[in-house]
Formats: C-alpha cells, sequence, structure tokens
C-alpha cells in the first residue's frame, strides 16, 4: 500500500461519533425512498413524520461531529438563509413551513463532516441503492399490475405513479437515482456485480420517469446526460443521440402529443397557444407575479411568509395567489426579494466551488451537470427547492460532492509528504 494511502487511512480512522454519523445516513439515505413510497399509513403521513424525525437524528449527528464540520462560505450562506426564515415567523412565516424550507440543508453539513474516504462514499451510495430496490422494484410492480395511481392531464396520457405520492415526485425520485448511479460508476473502478445490479435499476428507473410523463424530469434527465455524456463520453452521447432521434422519428405524434400538450389546446382557437402548452404555467406566473407587484415594499422585500403562498392576498377576501410551479417564484413570494436573493448566493457559491474545489476532472463535471439540471428544473416546477424530500437527497449529494474535495486535498497532502521519503 503507497504511504499516501495509509497517512489518509489513519487520518480517516473510525471514532465512535463518526460511526454514529455513518449510522444515521444511512438510515436516512435507505429509508428516504422508501418512505417516498409508503407515503401514508391511514391519515398518518409517513413523508412528514419521517423527514422531521430524520432531521432531529442528524442533528444528533451534527452536533456529536461538531469538531469535523468546516465552515466555508457555502455553509455561511445556508447558516445565513436559515436565519432569515426563523426571522420570518415575526412577519407571518408558518412554523412547518419554516422547517421544511431549513432541514433539508442538514444532510450537507452531517455528509461533509463524516464521509472522509472513498470507502465510505461507496458505502452510503449502496445503502441509497438498497431503499431504491424497494421503490424501483415495486413500482415496476404496481405498473404492470394496473394497480397504480393513475391520472389522467392535458396529454391525455395515463400518468402511473407507482408507490410514490404523485407523478411529479415519482418522476423526480426516479431521476436522482441516475444521478447517484453515474456519481457510483465515477468512485467505484470494481465491484461488478454491484454496477450490474445499478444498472438494471437505472433502466427500472427510466421505465418509471416514462410512465409519470413528467415533461420537467425528461428536461432535466435530457439536460444532466447529454450534457455530461458530451464531456464524459463523446461514443455513448453518440449512441445517446442517435437512440433519441430515432424514437422521435418514428414516435413523433406520441411525443409531440405529450410535448405541446396537443389535447389541452382550446378547441375554440386552432392557434399555438403557449400558456396551453405549458399547462398553464405562463398565466400562473403572470397572476402571481402581477400579485406580487401589488405588495408594498416591505412585503416586497420579506415575502408573505413560509406556507402563505396558496393562501388569500394579503388585504382581500376573494383574491388568491395560484400555485406557481417555479421554486423561485414560490421563494420570492414566500421570502421576498431578499430570500430570494440570499438562496440564489447559496446557489452561486456551490457552483463555484464545483469550480474551484480539488476535485478530480470527472467529478467537478458530474457536480456541474447535475447543477445545472436542478437549476433548470427548478425554474419550470417545484422540484428541489420547495419539494423537502427532494431538496433533502439534493444537499446530501451536494454534501457528498464537496467531501470529495477534501478526500482528494488530504490525499494530495498526504502524497507531498511521502515525496521526501521516495528520494
Amino acid at each position: 500500500m503507497k504511504l499516501s494511502q495509509l497517512v489518509l487511512k489513519d487520518e480517516c480512522k473510525r471514532e465512535m461519533p463518526t460511526l454514529v454519523g455513518l449510522t444515521i445516513l444511512g438510515i436516512f439515505l435507505f429509508l428516504r425512498p422508501i418512505t417516498v413510497a409508503f407515503h401514508h399509513i391511514g391519515n398518518i403521513s409517513i413523508l412528514d413524520l419521517y423527514g422531521i424525525t430524520i432531521s432531529y437524528l442528524i442533528i444528533l449527528g451534527l452536533l456529536l461531529n461538531i469538531k469535523q464540520i468546516r465552515l466555508d462560505s457555502t455553509s455561511l450562506l445556508i447558516i445565513l438563509f436559515s436565519f432569515y426564515c426563523l426571522m420570518s415567523f415575526f412577519w407571518g412565516s408558518d412554523y412547518r413551513d419554516v422547517v421544511r424550507m431549513i432541514f433539508p440543508f442538514l444532510p450537507f453539513f452531517l455528509t461533509k463532516a463524516v464521509v472522509c474516504d472513498k470507502k465510505s462514499s461507496i458505502f452510503i451510495l449502496e445503502i441509497l441503492t438498497w431503499g431504491y430496490l424497494v421503490s424501483i422494484c415495486g413500482s415496476i410492480a404496481m405498473i404492470l399490475l394496473g394497480v397504480s395511481e393513475t391520472v389522467i392531464t392535458g396529454s391525455m396520457v395515463e400518468r402511473q405513479s407507482g408507490l410514490s405520492a404523485g407523478v411529479h415526485t415519482q418522476g423526480h425520485l426516479m431521476l436522482f437515482f441516475s444521478f447517484s448511479f453515474a456519481l457510483y460508476c465515477l468512485l467505484e473502478k470494481e465491484k461488478r456485480y454491484m454496477k450490474l445490479i445499478m444498472f438494471l435499476l437505472f433502466f427500472g428507473s427510466l421505465f418509471c420517469i416514462l410512465k409519470t410523463y413528467t415533461r420537467t424530469v425528461f428536461l432535466g434527465g435530457i439536460i444532466f446526460w447529454f450534457s455530461y455524456l458530451f464531456w464524459r463520453n463523446r461514443r455513448l452521447f453518440l449512441c445517446l443521440l442517435i437512440l433519441s432521434l430515432v424514437i422521435i422519428f418514428f414516435k413523433f405524434n406520441d411525443v409531440k402529443k405529450i410535448v405541446i400538450q396537443e389535447e389541452a389546446i382550446s378547441s375554440s382557437s386552432e392557434r399555438f397557444d403557449i400558456n396551453d402548452v405549458s399547462s398553464g404555467r405562463i398565466w400562473l406566473w403572470k397572476h402571481n407575479l402581477e400579485l406580487f407587484a401589488e405588495l408594498p415594499l416591505t412585503k416586497k422585500l420579506l415575502g408573505v411568509g413560509l406556507g402563505n403562498e396558496l393562501k388569500r392576498f394579503p388585504g382581500t377576501i376573494s383574491r388568491m395567489w395560484a400555485g406557481s410551479h417555479n421554486d423561485y417564484l414560490s421563494l420570492t413570494i414566500m421570502t421576498g426579494i431578499i430570500g430570494l436573493l440570499l438562496y440564489l448566493m447559496i446557489y452561486g457559491s456551490v457552483f463555484f466551488l464545483f469550480l474551484s474545489a480539488p476535485l478530480s476532472k470527472e467529478i467537478r463535471l458530474f457536480g456541474i451537470c447535475v447543477f445545472i439540471s436542478v437549476i433548470v428544473m427548478n425554474f419550470v416546477s417545484n422540484s428541489y427547492i420547495v419539494r423537502f424530500q427532494m431538496a433533502q437527497l439534493l444537499w446530501f449529494l451536494i454534501g457528498l460532492i464537496c467531501a470529495q474535495g477534501k478526500i482528494e486535498s488530504r490525499l494530495h497532502q498526504a502524497e507531498n509528504v511521502a515525496k521526501p521519503e521516495r528520494i
């Protein structure tokens, strides 16, 4: 074994607080996709109950590993935004929604604190995979048996949610598995059996995504895989491009029907209507922006309060906000211009971190492609900010990528220490 590897191994000894933290992180990752599937038992919301319970366990893990926490610019901005959300109690935020906005950041801090080598990185991704095994296989079985929850929207196709709480949640959950699969292949060079299992689950997740007919997820997946493979493997990129063109050619009418919501266009007008094509998003954005423009300056700066986006417009009885289907607009309404700017600063710091951290070229590329995909999906739907469970998984992934930078930095330091001894 190389001296640098021995030094790195010595720095990453599994002390009890680290083991407890990794255990909590493993529980979180194993149960997260499962609880999204089994979302209710009677009138009890498993999604909310699990989300809050595991968050307090993560806080325990953070307290035990407080010495391992290093505050960078991203961490400080997250703390500042969280403090701002807590202060928003004074202008009408709901306790539940403040918690739902702040707690998804916790996996980011715990992952950075307890993941100190590639072995632990690979281990927690494998734990996540076993959790997905239940969700993906169960969803496929329900869809094939015809017992999955089914909805029909503007595209006039049957959209199936499998085990999940809805088609949008199902779509985003399945897309996230492809992110974890791509990262696992970068970190693990052996374990062919595990890669085979993940490869089969990956195709299962694609089947589940297809059955949701969620255009936001289609868009996010296309952005990630096309951009990632273009830089990572041009041969696979060309294969994917050719396959996509073949599918579009032979299934053009079906693709057109889904993409432009052809059946939703008003029968009274034959012209192309961008609002109908966008499932009413243009009207929703325009409506909410017009209401936001009428708010007094203080409300514009501070927002109407977390949890109040779908309530009555302040000072009126009949006027109502509409669901924005845009995470940035929702954030602006609830936390104001200040809250939006703080959150965008967090995103900017993450992007800068991916560019400047001592990451390998492959992992840096992976992180940037995932992040661009998420930024776009947030703009066209409620994705990785307002959607609590997906925000948790995203910030875990960001924390894991940042941990790779810490691992690489330690490895370089160890190699520098070893150089004189080679001489």
